[in-house]
């Protein structure tokens, strides 16, 4: 994964994101729920909208399930930016060794084996969630040093 300086990935957002959504809408569970309350700041709606007139089906949320096109819609997602990080390749650098095993046993518990490894990697954006799931982890186990990712964007949480 291609990392970019701040400028460069704020500026290639403004630009591109039609082609993001263009680009995510083949392979995004989309809505087409007209009459939601919550259509108006939802991702999936807003990708929605992008849907080329081509394909005879789309992926998309089941309209008739009671819940959809409610104010208490499970499929909704927030059409904002959050702060991702990545990579945690220097993370446990000042963390003493007993302090560092138990951490990362706990993450790899946590997310996975295979998870855990893309996210130290870099391959994988680590979510707000997870952020304070590492985050509780180090406090929990006695580290109340710096959490030192490898670095961090702005990024849709799809």
């Amino acid at each position: 994964m291609k990392r970019q300086s701040k400028s460069s990935t704020k500026l290639a957002t403004i630009q591109s994101e039609e082609d993001i959504f263009r680009e995510k809408v083949s392979s995004y569970l989309v809505c087409f729920i007209n009459e939601c309350p919550l259509r108006s700041h939802c991702l999936r709606y807003e990708v929605g909208r992008y849907a080329s007139t081509l394909p005879m089906a789309q992926t998309s949320v089941n309209p008739l399930h009671p819940k959809m096109g409610t104010a208490d819609c499970p499929m909704f997602r927030e059409h904002r930016r959050v702060l991702m990080k990545w990579g945690l390749t220097r993370f446990y650098y000042d963390m003493p060794g007993r302090i560092e095993r138990a951490i990362r046993s706990y993450l790899i518990a946590a997310f996975g084996r295979k998870n855990y490894f893309e996210m130290r990697k870099g391959e994988r954006l680590i979510t707000p969630e997870q952020q304070q799931v590492i985050t509780d982890a180090c406090r929990q186990y006695g580290w109340q040093g710096d959490l030192v990712y490898d670095g961090e964007q702005e990024e849709y949480e799809w």
